[in-house]
């Protein structure tokens, strides 16, 4: 939702503000992942956002490798879409937030689910910055599978990768479900 909100915000902006936005969007996948761990530790590890140790920091971090992708999905989907769409409700008496709600979030709802599903994918399997930032009393998926074969217990971390993917499948044909009833509207 928040990169569909960028690419919306972004689209009506001045040339060279939309083209700032897209740099600024894209930064974080130029950046190793590991990297961008380091510095949101050494970002919040001081009051008065002290999140260093929290699962706020992990979800920041996945926030901040995955927005860039569905800024892109979304965007490249905005360039696509007839802007006399949303003229012609317009012009017939809707308010901008009926146009919004009514003609360009279903016109874009393939795009946002395609943006969901590769985040999705994408999320399951971040491994850089998650070793970096997860706390003591939490870790994710991928962060259990590496602990476990570093530890040689490969039996048990095929189990959790067998999880890991049976989540993503499961999440991703979900998503793929939902991107079908959008597609057919």
């Amino acid at each position: 939702l928040l990169g569909t909100w960028a690419a919306l915000a972004a689209e009506t902006a001045p040339r060279r503000l939309r083209r700032l936005a897209g740099t600024l969007f894209h930064l974080p996948i130029a950046v190793p992942s590991v990297v961008l761990g380091l510095a949101l530790l050494v970002a919040f590890s001081r009051p008065p956002l002290a999140f260093n140790g929290t699962r706020w920091i992990v979800l920041l971090g996945h926030l901040l490798i995955l927005l860039p992708f569905a800024f892109s999905t979304v965007s490249a989907a905005l360039t696509r879409v007839d802007p006399q769409l949303a003229q012609a409700a317009a012009s017939l008496g809707a308010s901008p937030v009926r146009v919004l709600l009514r003609v360009r979030v279903p016109v874009l709802l393939p795009a946002m689910t395609a943006s969901a599903s590769l985040a999705l994918a994408m999320s399951m399997g971040e491994l850089g910055a998650t070793m970096m930032l997860y706390p003591p009393d939490w870790r994710t998926l991928p962060a259990s599978v590496f602990a476990l074969t570093d530890r040689g217990q490969v039996f048990l971390a095929s189990a959790a990768t067998v999880l890991l993917l049976g989540v993503t499948l499961a999440g991703v044909v979900l998503l793929g479900l939902a991107r079908g009833r959008a597609a057919h509207r």
